[in-house]
């Protein structure tokens, strides 16, 4: 599968996905909560993100049809 998601959306990813792991865990070691989802949830949401960046390539662009990738 090619590259589908650009240099600077592959960033924000794993930028989001940092801080909604780190949230995870402060959440699982009970310091706040999370509202609407689980901290399973949000872990498995991060993990998505994370590999998603640093891939740089996403599965709903490809359903989608959407290349936000420059040509290299």
């Amino acid at each position: 599968m090619d590259r589908n998601v650009g240099p600077l959306d592959a960033r924000g990813r794993v930028v989001a996905g940092i801080l909604l792991a780190t949230l995870a865990v402060v959440s699982t070691l009970g310091y706040t909560t999370i509202p609407l989802i689980s901290d399973l949830g949000a872990a498995i949401l991060a993990a998505v993100l994370i590999v998603e960046g640093l891939s740089r390539r996403c599965l709903l662009y490809r359903a989608l049809g959407i290349d936000r990738c420059p040509v290299d």
